[in-house]
């Protein structure tokens, strides 16, 4: 096939889809946005949704303030997810099932950029990706939003999984930040994806609109999927893996210099050498899976995905402080 034949294929591919909504868009969506504001691509097994973090807090203030009482599963996606779904086929169907996956890892950032890309080969744009400034969703800024959302509308905040020290100091930090949240926390327990039941039943006494599951990736992924339909309360439920590690300061963010080229993975592997493995899986395989998709014939595009959303205000500046 030309290179040309190719190119036009990629680009119909990628135009903006109809003003429609997909199948995973919910009714209560109403108000138009642009055209391709959010756009889906299949990375391996799994489909990202690329947005920006305005259409991100639009979509939650949406979820939380309309007259349907809906469940939604919002995913914080990296690449050590991707590859872990190529394998791990229940994790890959509860990705699948989930209303939203949003671009954590600034590796799927890079995905995006080079498979659109004619010019750039493998590790040319990996060394250049380095030094581009990416927008991401990230576990802990999505705390931050959705707490100041949940304070903004009045609606209870529940953090689940973590060390019993990690949710209490992140739910200390919230507090203090901001006074009029309700903010709940799960008693210490071990991981039990079936429960524990008490677990369960706190969370439906405690009625809150926003999850947030710290149990890592895998594990918090399959526990909301498989609970979704026995927490009548939650709105809006989120797996935010280490965040409350970063929150509670047990564990430090990466330095501001390594976020800025995009190698928080080096200061992971700094802190905890045995994540190795895991890191060899998002800097190493996952370039190399992506490569075979970028040389499929045509490309392994998943249809943009265009879902309507009305205009929110900007968090008052009392709210933002909180940062």
């Amino acid at each position: 096939m030309s290179l040309s034949t190719r190119t036009a294929q990629r680009e119909k591919v990628l135009a903006p889809a109809a003003a429609t909504l997909s199948p995973r868009s919910e009714p209560d969506l109403t108000a138009a946005i642009p055209r391709g504001t959010i756009e889906q691509l299949q990375l391996g097994h799994v489909i990202c949704d690329f947005l920006r973090q305005e259409i991100f807090q639009n979509l939650c203030t949406t979820w939380l303030t309309n007259d349907e009482q809906r469940f939604h599963h919002v995913i914080t996606l990296n690449p050590e997810m991707v590859m872990a779904a190529e394998s791990n086929i229940p994790f890959r169907q509860a990705l699948q099932q989930a209303k939203l996956r949003v671009p954590d890892g600034a590796g799927l950032i890079w995905a995006q950029w080079f498979i659109r890309s004619q010019f750039w080969s493998l590790i040319p744009s990996l060394i250049a990706f380095s030094f581009r400034d990416v927008e991401r969703i990230t576990g802990v800024d999505t705390v931050w939003l959705l707490a100041r959302l949940c304070a903004r509308f009045d609606h209870p905040l529940y953090l689940l999984g973590g060390t019993a020290r990690e949710v209490e100091r992140t739910a200390t930090l919230l507090r203090d930040a901001l006074p009029s949240l309700q903010v709940h926390t799960s008693a210490d327990h071990t991981y039990n994806l079936e429960g524990p039941a008490e677990i369960l039943a706190d969370i439906r006494h405690r009625a809150p609109a926003v999850l947030l599951v710290a149990y890592g990736a895998v594990k918090q992924t399959l526990w909301i999927e498989r609970h979704k339909q026995e927490l009548p309360s939650v709105r809006i439920a989120v797996g935010v893996g280490g965040a409350f590690s970063i929150l509670s300061e047990e564990k430090p963010r990466a330095p501001r210099i390594l976020r800025q080229f995009n190698l928080e993975w080096l200061w992971r592997l700094l802190l905890e050498p045995s994540r190795l493995p895991r890191i060899w899986q998002a800097t190493v395989r996952f370039p190399l899976l992506i490569q075979r998709q970028k040389a499929a014939d045509p490309p392994l595009f998943a249809s943009p995905d265009t879902q309507s959303t009305p205009a929110t205000p900007p968090l008052d500046k009392q709210d933002t402080a909180a940062r």
